[in-house]
């Protein structure tokens, strides 16, 4: 980390002992979240799909904040079963929630289908979020203190289109509009998390972390020589993980008490350090419409 991201990581107005939860917080910009976390006093979970890489992580963590307290937790948000049972958990175990950050997703995965039936980008980066959403609202409203449940979205919502009756996949399958339409699809739930808790301690956030270099996209461009030379081609216009943490971080700052979206403000928003923003509205218009279907997403 650069000692100018260092220095307005310090300066930050985070409270200390804050309890953090991160899904998918061994990796990319969760993970880098959470390291900046740990050194503002925060006690984290990470929601991890495997415990070992989660390990690992932890220790990378306690490494740089030995004083760290940092918990992992079992979460594979392709398995409906494993998001059931980390709700139940929850809970059970009455585990203490101040932020809860919904990082983990996938981008540009071949085809295939989850929940019974619904394409795996949508499965995974909306109605995982919607199911964590919709299993833990009760148990949040039941603490006495605001909760924050920040949503991760991305610049190419912007272009994405979603019909309401293609939730469950496409006659023609193509990884990105797939994985474009997901992150409309998250903006769509934001909008909908804001309509239905307008006066509970539930303040649902949206970032946008800019355009970033991570392991997904290491993973989406690796197969072939030109995708191996549109890797490098991403890596001029895209900003390190550590930066792009910077948009979450400043929604855990403790003047953020009402909804609100946060990205980067550079040119496009592409990169640069975090500002909060008007969401988009341009293709949002049909949320309600959209909302109204979620009743039918699959319950297995």
């Amino acid at each position: 980390m650069s000692r100018d991201l260092s220095k307005r990581i310090f300066a930050m107005n985070i409270p200390s002992g804050l309890n953090i939860l991160i899904t998918g917080g061994n990796s990319g910009i969760g993970f880098e979240t959470a390291k900046a976390l740990a050194t503002k006093g925060a006690n984290l979970i990470l929601a991890v799909r495997s415990l070992e890489r989660g390990e690992t992580a932890r220790q990378q963590i306690l490494a740089k904040t030995p004083e760290a307290d940092v918990r992992l937790m079992h979460l594979d948000l392709a398995s409906k079963a494993s998001i059931d049972s980390f709700i139940e958990q929850i809970i059970r175990e009455q585990i203490d929630i101040d932020i809860f950050y919904a990082n983990a997703g996938i981008y540009r995965v071949p085809f295939a289908t989850l929940y019974g039936g619904l394409e795996s980008h949508m499965a995974v980066n909306f109605a995982a979020n919607y199911y964590l959403y919709q299993g833990l609202k009760d148990y949040f409203h039941s603490l006495p203190h605001q909760v924050k449940f920040i949503f991760t979205s991305s610049i190419v919502a912007r272009f994405a289109k979603i019909k309401e009756t293609d939730l469950f996949g496409e006659k023609k399958y193509h990884k990105q509009r797939a994985y474009n339409k997901s992150k409309l699809a998250v903006n769509y739930l934001y909008t909908y998390v804001c309509d239905k808790e307008k006066s509970s301690n539930i303040a649902p956030l949206l970032v946008h972390p800019g355009i970033t270099y991570t392991p997904l996209i290491d993973k989406a461009y690796s197969n072939r020589r030109f995708q191996r030379h549109a890797q490098r081609f991403i890596r001029l216009f895209c900003h390190k993980p550590d930066k792009a943490a910077l948009s979450t971080l400043r929604l855990c700052e403790a003047d953020i008490q009402s909804p609100c979206f946060c990205g980067p403000r550079g040119p496009f928003h592409i990169s640069g350090y975090p500002k909060i923003y008007r969401l988009y509205a341009g293709n949002i218009k049909n949320w309600q419409a959209f909302c109204e279907t979620l009743d039918t997403l699959p319950k297995e």
